[in-house]
């Protein structure tokens, strides 16, 4: 019989040749990816990583650390940052900071890169979101992050916009949506557009060995990306789908790319906000390139009113959510007030667009828990829900397999493997993570048999049928007049 406890993954005990216990565990290793202090490095070639405790805690880009307790996070990644702000607001939403890991990602410093057209792309994302003074890096200071640009008449006014490519802005204008790299000058400008702009390498963050070597082989776990760009959801979706190969069975999330601006008049537009706001124009919002089981993505997730999301709640939720109960309609704790909030109308079309809607309305609430690939036709264990249990049977029979191999491949062996699974499967029953057989009723089969192609292989086949969550609940009412 299975036992249940508190590690990512599962786990088969053998000895003398067989199988003496199965593990299942219920906790998912939890990875932040996101924004920290920087400042420039001693060489003045570069930015590195400094947090509020720089002489105690020695943090490099794009290696993960580990905090045993919330304070932390400030000390290791600085103070209100993106990144040490997810950390603190994960933990009081219900992550195991025994299993929480947090990667500061590279920001990279670009100077002086000449584009000769006046619309384009700098093939860089995501870009820092400031058009104050960029970085100085001769004189070692970071100054705002911001966007420069400048052409044969000299600076030119940055604004951002966030609705796909930029429209023509107006005269000594350059516009630059900062999630997709593109930008737009006005028709007045003259020669070639000259830009020093900061952004950040999500792309190398989560292909260093550092990061890939997290969630071990037949263990569980979550990678967030705390960025709403599309470009950095492909690679992130790129490097999960390669460690899923691998049976480190890892889940993706991050949040939807805009697809619209809400502009500041002239009086409020500052180097902070650039000038405008992103938004998302549901009615027009297409989910974007990314469409997998395993890839979760969320909007809106913007605060108001500051340089944060709640990526950090979002996060704490699905790792520390318990696998028998579903996430749909939960509340993350520990924020106000989104930057868009959406009514019912606008959630249904992004949830039409296999898109998480969340909602703030006296508390934020993320209102379902579908994958980006749910509505895709033939798609597998498409919600968090069913995904967590799926990857769990993925390992039971991946490590019961194993378990097996060197034995002689007849049929003694491979009905030892099919008990031994049929055995977990009834433990998994008995939680009410799947639906049980019943008369002649078949919810869950388990088969295993030689290869037709090989005889030194034994395919196992396992199938299964999970509950469904209450999402709705209709009512009739009769009022009886007498």
């Amino acid at each position: 019989m299975a036992t249940y406890g508190s590690f990512p993954g599962v786990r088969v005990t053998t000895e003398s040749g067989g199988i003496q216990a199965v593990e299942i565990g219920e906790e998912e290793k939890l990875v932040f990816f996101g924004e920290a202090n920087y400042v420039v490095n001693d060489a003045g070639d570069g930015l590195v990583v400094e947090g509020d405790d720089a002489e105690s805690f020695d943090v490099k880009a794009n290696e993960f650390e580990q905090i045993s307790q919330a304070k932390f996070a400030d000390s290791k990644f600085g103070s209100d940052t993106e990144l040490a702000n997810a950390m603190k607001n994960s933990i009081g939403n219900g992550a195991n900071t025994n299993y929480l890991y947090g990667v500061a990602v590279e920001r990279k410093v670009v100077e002086g890169q000449s584009e000769t057209q006046q619309e384009g792309n700098l093939g860089n994302v995501e870009i820092v979101e400031n058009t104050g003074e960029p970085v100085d890096l001769s004189a070692g200071d970071v100054n705002d992050f911001g966007i420069s640009v400048a052409d044969d008449s000299g600076e030119l006014t940055v604004r951002l916009r966030y609705g796909g490519a930029p429209a023509t802005p107006e005269d000594g204008e350059v516009h630059v949506n900062p999630l997709t790299g593109d930008y737009a000058a006005a028709p007045d400008s003259t020669g070639d557009l000259v830009f020093d702009y900061c952004h950040n390498d999500y792309a190398s963050a989560f292909l260093s060995n550092s990061t890939q070597s997290i969630v071990n082989e037949d263990e569980t776990g979550i990678f967030f990306a705390l960025s709403d760009s599309d470009s950095v959801s492909a690679d992130l979706n790129n490097t999960v789908n390669g460690l899923r190969t691998d049976y480190q069975l890892v889940n993706a999330l991050s949040f939807a790319q805009p697809n619209d601006s809400e502009l500041y008049d002239a009086a409020n537009v500052s180097d902070e906000n650039g000038g405008a706001d992103a938004r998302y124009e549901t009615s027009t919002f297409e989910q974007g390139s990314v469409s997998a089981p395993y890839y979760y993505k969320f909007a809106p997730a913007r605060i108001e009113d500051e340089d944060n999301t709640v990526g950090g709640g979002l996060g704490g939720l699905f790792a520390g959510n318990p696998i028998s109960e579903p996430i749909y309609n939960e509340v993350i704790s520990g924020y106000g007030a989104l930057e868009q909030n959406l009514v019912k109308s606008e959630a249904d079309d992004l949830r039409g667009e296999d898109v998480i809607p969340v909602r703030s309305g006296g508390n934020v609430r993320v209102k379902g828990n579908r994958s980006t690939a749910y509505s895709v036709s033939g798609s597998v264990a498409a919600d968090f829900w069913t995904r967590r249990i799926t990857d769990r049977v993925i390992l039971i029979g991946k490590q019961i397999g194993d378990a097996i191999l060197g034995r002689i491949n007849d049929e003694t062996t491979r009905s030892l493997a099919e008990r031994r699974i049929e055995q977990e499967m009834r433990a998994l029953e008995s939680q009410r993570l799947i639906q049980p057989n019943s008369g002649e009723e078949q919810n869950w089969k388990v088969t295993a048999y030689v290869d037709p192609t090989n005889d030194d292989e034994v395919n196992i086949d396992i199938a299964f049928s999970p509950y469904g969550i209450v999402k709705n609940v209709d009512e009739t009412i009769t009022v009886d007049t007498n």
